[in-house]
């Protein structure tokens, strides 16, 4: 009897949870909408500005690409500028930092988020190697939280719904993005049903509406087909993932150590003058790169210059997390994985399609980078079907076993000292952070 009588409160909780989750995924689905089309705006006036324009992913308007280079070369030296002022304009906190305050329980300073998504948007459509989750997962994360306060009945979970239907709508697969939402705040593996169930709804709801704007197709439809064959390739695939994203995090901090005493529009105005050295020199190497990971599986594409480009890619990723360049490292991981995967099917006998190769390197290394094998391994589903996951499997949980943890983004302490991290998840959805502010640049990944 008493089980009976908790059930109507239960569903009583469950209704509006769902009702309110969806609504939340719909409002950030449309947002990233309208974030996507200002981005691509942006892109190309800068394109017809500086004489290149970087392919667009397949799965919003192809991989055609426009290169005539700067009309006058010394408008390079614009990138570095432009860098340097963008540092001042965003907040510095980024969505792995906004994750750890939401946490932590710590309500991050004001008008963090508006910055944030100006800083990201305008350093994304300059050519930055960064990826737009960052700036889109924000704003899902940000409306959710302001919803959660205007509607606490439901018991919290919006900013999960909000967060995922960012996230899905960046990458394309819904999903994904909701186990991505969950893995990268509940860390360790540690996934719960109240941030699942909401993050689910917003996601799938958010894509619906973001879909209608810019295609359902998934950004690199790799569709293959493997066998249980490809096991060992997939633990191929998977050390060569580990050792990528440990180059990448763990070389990214440490050139953030030796950079952090210059003052921060100097580290941001360096990676600017990369970029634009870049433009000059080797100009594939700009932007987040998706597009050229579709060129890389055909043989359009030399094997020595697969190989360069992914040199290249590495270095100014590397770059990016020792300057704290603004953006999400998820669409980077995938990028690099693909290329990786790409390059090996070129150099070594393996038997199987470039596409599953690239599809399976980049899950690799967006499990090791992000932390979150779950999401990797449903995102190369969603992208390539399910066939691929003989090959997928063994790389995702291999990289993630193999890949140290990037150290998280330090908060103030109760007299100003840096807050220890906390691997603790909590009970229930967090605290949704405020809508505002910061003032320590983004830390890329987590």
């Amino acid at each position: 009897m008493e089980g009976e009588a908790s059930r109507p409160s239960r569903l009583e909780a469950t209704g509006p949870l769902l009702l309110y989750s969806a609504f939340t995924g719909a409002l950030a689905g449309l947002g990233a909408a309208l974030l996507a089309w200002v981005l691509r705006a942006l892109t190309e006036g800068v394109g017809l500005l500086l004489g290149y324009l970087p392919p667009f992913p397949p799965g919003e308007g192809g991989v055609l690409q426009a290169f005539t280079g700067p009309s006058f070369p010394l408008l390079f030296l614009l990138l570095p500028l432009a860098y340097a002022l963008v540092s001042l304009l965003g907040s510095g906190l980024g969505l792995a930092a906004l994750l750890r305050h939401a946490r932590e329980g710590v309500p991050p300073p004001r008008w963090v988020h508006g910055r944030t998504l100006l800083g990201s948007l305008l350093q994304l459509g300059l050519y930055s190697p960064m990826g737009r989750e960052g700036p889109l997962g924000v704003l899902g994360l940000w409306l959710g939280g302001v919803l959660d306060r205007r509607f606490p009945r439901v018991g919290g979970g919006l900013a999960f719904a909000g967060l995922a239907a960012g996230l899905g709508a960046a990458l394309h697969a819904p999903v994904a993005g909701a186990l991505l939402a969950t893995e990268i705040l509940y860390r360790g593996l540690f996934l719960e049903a109240r941030a699942l169930t909401p993050a689910l709804v917003g996601a799938l709801s958010g894509f619906a509406v973001y879909g209608a704007f810019f295609g359902y197709t998934p950004l690199l439809p790799f569709r293959v087909e493997v066998d249980l064959r490809a096991l060992p390739l997939g633990l191929l695939l998977g050390l060569g993932g580990a050792l990528l994203s440990t180059l990448w995090v763990v070389g990214g901090e440490a050139l953030e150590d030796r950079l952090r005493p210059l003052p921060f529009p100097l580290r941001h105005g360096l990676l600017g003058l990369a970029l634009g050295l870049l433009l000059l020199l080797a100009p594939e190497a700009l932007g987040s790169g998706l597009g050229w990971v579709a060129v890389a599986v055909t043989p359009l594409f030399p094997t020595l210059g697969l190989l360069y480009l992914l040199l290249l890619k590495l270095l100014l990723l590397v770059l990016a997390v020792g300057a704290r360049a603004y953006g999400g490292p998820y669409t980077p991981a995938l990028v690099l994985g693909g290329l990786m995967g790409a390059l090996l099917g070129r150099v070594l006998p393996l038997g199987l399609p470039p596409e599953a190769l690239a599809l399976a390197g980049g899950a690799a290394l967006l499990s090791g980078v992000a932390r979150a094998p779950f999401a990797a391994t449903v995102l190369a589903a969603e992208w390539g079907g399910y066939a691929t996951l003989p090959l997928v499997l063994p790389a995702v949980f291999l990289a993630y076993a193999l890949t140290p943890p990037p150290r998280e983004p330090a908060l103030p302490g109760p007299e100003g000292a840096p807050a220890p991290p906390s691997e603790t998840p909590p009970q229930s959805a967090p605290p949704p952070p405020a809508p505002e502010a910061g003032a320590e640049p983004e830390t890329p990944p987590g």
